[in-house]
């Protein structure tokens, strides 16, 4: 750990040395004689700071993919960002999403907000499913790295993603694309209509249709996982009340349903002792219990077992943005509606056994509502001032349902644990679990950033924001037979086995009869309030040095909200239900150097920062390797890095790009870490069954990361050009678990695209073909322990969540 702080800090200071020394070594190339008619790049404007500007201007780091690139690379979703953008990383897991920046997000826990914002058209989008629905007609994606507490909100303390979509235009155009993957038998149709309806309405509509028929074959229904189809539709309008006033109106719907799940099983150790000693996790599904025999496929070879999954997801959002063009403002509304529900069906033992299954619901329903006045700028003091308010009404269902069948049934029966002819597990048959949660938000903040010009290179900024946050959530755990009708006076002990934790051990059942256990038992419904006021500064100072070199330092606060545990029965031997169910609210503070440099006369760019994050009280939730997700604050942790990136205009023709990130993530105290099984519990909460990961790097955290890309168009007769597009994303080892499982860890590796297309700009048709990672690498992209399989059934094994291999696709598209 220490050598690499020491690496990375010798980096640091190399950076800035460039910084000062590149101007002075370009304006030397110039005074010899440089000639100024070399190619220049064209300007990328962000809006990272609530207001348009050049890339340059903006003292943050940030990574900007433009609308077009998105559509010719395929990058339809979060998912697919992360082979583009370096410190950024989305993976699903059974029952939820994971969004990181700097190696910081959020677990798996529907009661948790999320780490890094995601911002559509200025509308927050607060759910960690919402992060699966896919782009679609986006002008820009900008990921905004470190805290974004002032201009994006509170729950923003890792970053943001700020979302643009395409607007309407003055003049008609249209677009259609037809795509088609031999690989995986995937479609995608999409239509864009654009224009006048008079000198003051505008209006766009664009629609997508995509499906996919999967990459992993599930031996079990002889079927590829996972399928995709989706849709979105959406209409823009915009209409000029005055030359001074203006009304944008946005709606859009969308649906994304899967089939299936991209899981694989592997990782499977042999029980050491009981009654299946020397026999793995399959060996003992497909023997003694005589499921299908396709439960013995154990390895990653594209292939899994499984009884049948699904998830169904709708979404639904409209955004009113009224701007006024004051004397010397602009005055801002934006009204939003956000709504999503999703219904799915988890086959969360992950295997083809009939063990358990897990319907999982989930609804939200937002509005919000942000005013804000933005001078024109060219004054000594420039600013941004405005409000927000924002409510939400959250709920959150899952039954877990062990039927009459299900191999729980005999092992129980048949455990040693238990006297002959009890027959415990016939209680458990037929018996459902369901557990309901519920949060209401309300979020009020004011906020204010300044640009204090102190001389004409130099300049402060300035910035804060005050957040009154109240939740009101209760959470309540049902046991009942499956059928929904009341437990027999014999099965009492289920449902206090349920309230316990989910797990079938024959040790677990017992336990809720033991006086010392059961009375640490918290009782069904719980319920609690919470409210918190939060002040976040942001301090910048960034200086001009020589017109194309713009240097920044800046301390930065931010705070995501505390909130209610959506999913553990009990926590630990040391907290009651009422304890458990609510966790504390997590805070950060970033320091961060960075750089914008323009050389060559305008035909590069180089870019960089160096931060330094600290954490304090980071919110986990780590699977327990049975059936639960359990939540904790982490004391804290450092994420020191360096970030690295730039473009370069060789020719007219030649566009070379590529960036880098070094990353140095350390628990400073995490005592409460949930053990990976077979992990004896260690530190100085080891009497709760805690590992300490102090010290330790977080899960999904590469040391480094970094891209390149290459675009050339070489242009022939006719006016048509063929354009060649290489793009390479290139990651250290990583630990793919929660748990920090050294059988989880994803090896360094190389991720390939290759783009060749012929196109006419005149004419407006393209045609490519597109080929993602071309060297079939196998990538884990999340993992875990196999849900019971230790805990149960004594022989672990390990789930993975696999990205796609090689592809290959066919586009077309014509402008008009």
């Amino acid at each position: 750990m220490q050598f690499r702080r020491s690496i990375l800090s010798a980096l640091i200071k190399a950076a800035i040395t460039a910084t000062v020394i590149a101007p002075s070594a370009l304006l030397a190339q110039d005074e010899e004689g440089e000639t100024y008619d070399s190619p220049v790049l064209e300007e990328i404007i962000v809006t990272a700071q609530r207001r348009e500007q050049s890339l340059a201007d903006v003292p943050l780091s940030v990574a900007v993919i433009d609308g077009e690139l998105l559509k010719k690379q395929a990058i339809e979703k979060m998912a697919d960002l992360q082979f583009s953008v370096p410190n950024f990383t989305m993976a699903e897991s059974g029952i939820g999403t994971n969004v990181f920046i700097r190696g910081i997000g959020s677990g798996n826990n529907q009661g948790f907000e999320q780490s890094v914002g995601v911002y559509v058209d200025g509308i927050h989008r607060g759910r960690a499913q919402q992060a699966r629905a896919p782009f679609f007609d986006l002008q820009r994606v900008e990921v905004l790295r470190g805290p974004q507490s002032i201009l994006f909100g509170k729950n923003s303390v890792a970053g943001a993603l700020n979302m643009t979509t395409a607007k309407p235009t003055d003049e008609f155009e249209g677009f259609v694309g037809l795509d088609y993957g031999f690989t995986l038998g995937e479609s995608e149709a999409s239509v864009i209509l654009s224009g006048p309806i008079s000198d003051k309405f505008r209006y766009r509509i664009a629609g997508r249709y995509h499906e996919m028929d999967g990459y992993i074959e599930n031996l079990t229904l002889n079927r590829d996982e996972p399928q995709q189809e989706d849709y979105t539709l959406r209409t823009t309008f915009e209409y000029d009340f005055t030359d001074s006033f203006m009304a944008t109106l946005k709606l859009e719907s969308s649906k994304f349903d899967v089939v299936g799940r991209n899981i694989e099983i592997n990782g499977e150790v042999p029980a050491a002792a009981g009654p299946f000693a020397g026999l793995t996790y399959s060996q003992i599904l497909a023997g003694p219990f005589g499921q299908d025999a396709s439960v013995l496929n154990n390895t990653l070879d594209g292939k899994r077992s499984a009884n049948g999954d699904f998830s169904n997801n709708d979404q639904f959002e409209a955004v009113l943005t009224l701007d006024w063009e004051l004397d010397n403002h602009i005055l801002t509304s934006i009204t939003g509606v956000s709504n999503f529900e999703f219904q799915d069906n988890c086959d969360c033992d992950f295997t083809g056994a009939n063990i358990f299954t897990l319907p999982l619901a989930e609804k939200y329903d937002q509005l919000s509502q942000e005013v804000r006045l933005t001078s024109n700028g060219g004054e000594t003091i420039d600013y941004i001032l405005g409000g927000y308010y924002q409510t939400s009404d959250h709920e959150f269902r899952d039954t877990l349902t062990v039927g009459a069948n299900s191999i729980l049934v005999p092992l129980l029966n048949s455990n040693p644990a238990f006297p002959p002819g009890a027959n415990i597990g016939n209680l458990f048959a037929n018996t459902a679990a369901s557990r309901e949660a519920l949060v209401d938000t309300d979020i009020f903040s004011i906020f204010a950033q300044f640009d204090w010009y102190l001389s004409d290179s130099l300049t402060l900024q300035l910035g804060g924001r005050v957040t009154y946050e109240s939740k009101d959530g209760s959470k309540n755990l049902t046991v009942t037979a499956a059928d929904g009708s009341p437990l027999s006076a014999a099965q009492a002990v289920v449902a206090d086995f349920y309230g316990l934790v989910f797990d079938f051990g024959a040790s677990n059942v017992l336990n809720v009869i033991d006086p010392n256990i059961s009375a640490r038992l918290g009782r069904h419904p719980v319920s609690g309030s919470r409210s918190e006021t939060v002040f976040t500064p942001d301090i910048k100072l960034y200086w001009d040095v020589s017109g194309d070199t713009m240097l920044y330092a800046s301390i930065v606060q931010g705070s995501k909200s505390g909130g209610f545990d959506f999913r553990a029965n009990n926590r630990g031997a040391s907290a009651t239900m009422e304890e458990a169910f609510e966790f504390e609210n997590e805070s950060a503070t970033s320091l961060e150097f960075g750089g914008k440099m323009t050389l060559a006369d305008g035909a590069a760019q180089l870019n960089f920062a160096a931060y330094l994050t600290r954490f304090e009280d980071l919110q986990v939730s780590i699977f327990d390797g049975t059936l639960g997700f359990n939540v904790g604050n982490a004391a804290k942790a450092d994420v020191m890095g360096l970030e690295v990136d730039g473009r370069w205009q060789v020719t007219n023709n030649l566009t070379l790009a590529g960036s880098l990130a070094l990353t140095d993530f350390e628990f400073k105290d995490y005592t409460n870490g949930r053990c990976n099984f077979g992990q004896a519990p260690n530190g100085s909460q080891a009497a709760d069954g805690f590992c300490d990961y102090s010290g330790q790097t977080n899960q999904l955290v590469s040391d480094w990361q970094g891209t390149f890309s290459a675009i050339h168009v070489h242009e022939l007769s006719g006016g048509m050009e063929l354009n060649t597009a290489f793009n390479l994303f290139f990651t250290d080892d990583y630990n793919a678990s929660a748990s920090l499982d050294p059988a989880l860890v994803q090896k360094a590796y190389a991720n390939v695209n290759l783009r060749i297309g012929l196109s006419n700009p005149v004419n407006g048709w393209d045609v490519a073909l597109l080929g993602q990672n071309l060297t079939d690498k196998q990538i884990v992209l999340f993992g875990g322990d196999a849900p019971l399989s230790g805990s149960t059934f004594g022989a672990i094994a390990k789930y993975n969540f696999m990205a796609r291999g090689r592809t290959l696709a066919i586009q077309f598209s014509k402008k008009f």
